[in-house]
């Protein structure tokens, strides 16, 4: 399941169903704001990645 959840299509998805739901309920969002949570909620997910598979290992000079 974690690893289904680290796809970027999968997010690309969610975030394109629920634009689509909110604009059916009638909230409008501005497109530049809207893109701006993408960001803000992709590189959270690609930092949390980057964190995760960090051993904190160094190279031995």
């Amino acid at each position: 399941m974690k690893e289904r959840l680290k796809d970027p299509f999968l997010w690309a998805g969610f975030g394109g169903l629920l634009y689509q739901v909110l604009n059916a309920k009638g909230v409008i969002v501005p497109q530049g704001l809207w893109d701006l949570g993408l960001d803000l909620i992709s590189y959270t997910v690609i930092g949390v990645g980057v964190v995760s598979g960090y051993t904190g290992k160094t190279k031995e000079k």
